[in-house]
């Protein structure tokens, strides 16, 4: 059996989750443009609440939690030989436990439209659309995911006490 453990991006995965990224299948065909020219550069991982999934030593998975201002899933990526296999419940709920343990009361999710069943199932809740923009030529749901506070907290003014 072989073992996935998650740990915090460094800097120097930086390369590597790029690489995991454009070599999605998910985002091949018309879904291909959001990604031209995008990489994940060191500063973004220092910045962001950003955790790896790593198998045998390769990286295999990634989310990317952005703070300033809403806190959103930016990224979310799974190797393609583990899609369906678990590993993308596996890190969404890693993130959750980090967003409660920031004390994040919710989360948005601009969803790749073929994602959102996998959100959904996830607790998440379709609240709007984003329109097309220039690098994104369709239309992308966005998601609400409430974080439940540990027992014994409560939220107030949007945080966890």
């Amino acid at each position: 059996m072989t073992v996935i453990t998650i740990r915090p991006a460094v800097p120097d995965d930086a390369e590597a989750l790029t690489d995991l990224m454009h070599g999605s299948a998910a985002y091949r065909g018309k879904y291909a443009s959001i990604l031209d020219g995008y990489e994940i550069v060191p500063s973004q991982i220092e910045q962001d609440v950003l955790h790896v999934a790593e198998r045998e030593g390769s990286l295999c998975g990634f989310y990317s939690l952005t703070l300033n201002g809403e806190p959103e899933l930016d990224l979310m990526f799974i190797a393609n030989d583990l899609q369906g296999s678990g590993l993308g419940s596996m890190l969404f709920r890693h993130m959750i436990e980090e967003a409660r343990r920031r004390g994040i009361a919710s989360i948005r999710i601009v969803s790749h439209p073929p994602s959102v069943g996998f959100y959904e199932a996830m607790g998440a809740v379709v609240v709007g659309t984003k329109p097309p923009t220039i690098k994104a030529t369709w239309s992308r749901p966005i998601l609400s995911l409430a974080i439940q506070p540990f027992p014994n907290k409560a939220i107030r003014n949007g945080k966890v006490t």
